[in-house]
């Protein structure tokens, strides 16, 4: 194909409001796609930040003998405690990242987890 069509051919698209164009002529083909042809990620705005399991293993709230009631729309201080995944050989403490409104709670007592399972949302609040 001739290099001075594809420019030619190229320099028009940009003066139109096409975004993809195809062009056959004697078994030489050519399809150009602009960016705007190209389809966009998706763009998500989450001001929450999700507290997700250390490991797999059972999720519980707090250890045997202690209660800890955790419900949506509460706040909770950054360091506080959210509960416990238990694995075969260990204990994993799970604290809260920042300071803010509990939004989310997805973990359930007993519940087996995955490691990187999201297991409680909190909406940050500025002091």
């Amino acid at each position: 194909m001739d290099t001075k069509l594809i420019r030619e051919v190229t320099d028009w698209l940009k003066t139109t409001d096409l975004a993809e164009f195809c062009y056959e002529n004697n078994g030489d083909s050519i399809e150009i796609k602009t960016q705007e042809a190209l389809p966009e990620p998706a763009q998500f705005a989450c001001s929450l930040s999700a507290v997700t399991s250390p490991a797999v293993g059972i999720y519980h709230a707090a250890e045997k003998g202690q209660n800890l009631t955790l419900t949506e729309g509460q706040i909770i201080e950054k360091g506080a405690p959210l509960g416990i995944v238990e694995t075969f050989s260990k204990k994993h403490k799970i604290t809260a990242p920042v300071t803010g409104k509990l939004r989310v709670v997805a973990a359930q007592e007993g519940n087996v987890v995955e490691f990187g399972l999201p297991l409680f949302f909190i909406e940050p609040q500025e002091k």
